[in-house]
């Protein structure tokens, strides 16, 4: 009877260990984003236009807080929450795009060596000078800021760039944010993925709302994984409607 349960305890830690969630779905559409953006036809368009360059950082840093769903270390995260803060910085067009791709690389490579001293040391870096009730709100919160941070990305385009479009584009092509971000106003792709995304942030959050610290590692909510496919999805569909009527 006692084996019976140590291994039914056994059975319950291990039942997250390979989750499909919002990680798998971030991991999912970050690397095909960054794919995308790496075919000869997404070069043509960058050496066309180098103000395409913004989305080789959301491609990078969306897939880099997807693996860092599966893998808990507090300094690790913190290293992509702050990685994650080049994403309203890329949607604003405050910065040079390409500028910000080489910085969003070299953080996710500083992100992969962490993990790697941390496998080699066998123990995660200071975890020991915090307490364990700080180390899990780190772990958690930081997930949790990265995810508000990528809707960001949303929330600046709507927001921030579309009632300044038109205005600045009365002033030239460069105009203002424009320096560094392409018009994308008629970009039915942007449109749907951005609205779309905030749906996919709100669903998230809530499931993580949800399930709380889940220290009985619980099976996530699938809807946020499946919902990526819907950003996916939709966004082609609109690229390709884009095509058929008003063109690239």
């Amino acid at each position: 009877m006692s084996e019976e349960k140590n291994e039914k305890n056994k059975n319950d830690e291990n039942a997250n260990k390979y989750l499909v969630g919002p990680g798998l779905g971030l991991i999912i559409m970050g690397l095909s984003y960054l794919v995308w953006w790496l075919m000869p036809f997404a070069f043509d368009a960058f050496n066309q236009d180098m103000r395409w360059a913004h989305n080789w950082v959301y491609a990078i840093v969306i897939l880099n807080i997807g693996v860092a769903w599966y893998y808990k270390s507090a300094i690790s995260r913190l290293i992509v929450v702050f990685q994650a803060f080049m994403l309203p910085v890329t949607a604003s067009g405050s910065f040079d795009t390409l500028i910000i791709t080489y910085i969003s690389a070299f953080i996710a490579i500083v992100w992969v060596l962490i993990v790697i001293i941390e496998k080699i040391k066998g123990k995660m870096l200071f975890k020991k000078k915090f307490q364990l009730k700080t180390w899990n709100w780190i772990n958690l919160h930081s997930m949790v800021v990265s995810w508000v941070l990528i809707a960001h990305i949303s929330l600046v385009f709507l927001i921030g760039r579309l009632p300044l479009e038109e205005q600045l584009l009365g002033f030239g092509t460069y105009a203002g944010y424009l320096a560094n971000l392409p018009p994308e106003s008629l970009e039915f792709a942007t449109w749907v993925f951005d609205i779309t995304l905030i749906v996919w942030a709100v669903i998230v959050l809530y499931e993580q709302v949800k399930l709380g610290y889940n220290y009985k590692n619980k099976p996530w909510p699938k809807l946020s994984f499946w919902w990526v496919f819907v950003c996916m999805g939709s966004s082609l569909i609109a690229l390709l409607i884009q095509e058929l009527t008003i063109g690239f």
